[in-house]
């Protein structure tokens, strides 16, 4: 008897498990029409998924920028932990008219 193929993993799995990380930071030119000559440019992945961008400024300040542009991803893929109950917003009946 045949054993089960091994389910293969999905690149939306691979996403959902695997955190934001630094791939590169790397002196570049300015962008078009932009002044300067402290560019970077920088590339950050989570699973097959890339978030290319520029930054301008000295390395150690473009590093520490990148870094909180992970650490904040990394903390809204996250997500709310636990469950959040909902409670109607219901008025108390009207008092009946005197009539």
């Amino acid at each position: 008897m045949n054993a089960p193929a091994a389910s293969t993993a999905t690149a939306d799995n691979l996403a959902g498990d695997s955190p934001f990380h630094i791939v590169s930071i790397r002196s570049t030119r300015a962008p078009t029409g932009n002044p300067g000559h402290d560019w970077f440019t920088y590339c950050i992945a989570q699973g097959p998924n890339q978030i290319n961008g520029y930054r301008r400024g000295d390395l150690e300040a473009v590093t520490f920028e990148v870094e909180r542009i992970v650490a904040a991803l990394n903390e809204r893929r996250g997500g709310r932990r636990g469950r959040v109950e909902l409670k109607p917003n219901r008025r108390p009946p009207a008092p009946a008219s005197g009539a």
